[in-house]
């Protein structure tokens, strides 16, 4: 028996994942509020996400040389209102 540690060895499994879906919600303008800018969304683009939220989790996501925003939306409960 290997011991490393007091760690098992692990082999490596490939994970068989399915690629995300993308709802393309197309081009949108950039406005200037301020000293905010501000993007506006479809109504439908939360409420499909399964609730009604006021308020999203914004996140600037830089993996592999590719940026993007994410915007989770929050519940009640998870916003601390």
């Amino acid at each position: 028996m290997n011991k490393h540690n007091g760690l098992k060895q692990v082999k490596n499994k490939t994970a068989v994942s399915n690629p995300p879906m993308i709802t393309d919600f197309g081009n949108r303008t950039i406005s200037s509020q301020n000293f905010s800018k501000i993007v506006t969304l479809p109504k439908t683009a939360l409420t499909n996400c399964g609730k009604e939220a006021t308020k999203v989790n914004v996140k600037l996501v830089q993996d592999n040389g590719e940026r993007y925003i994410k915007l989770t939306p929050m519940s009640e409960k998870e916003s601390g209102s």
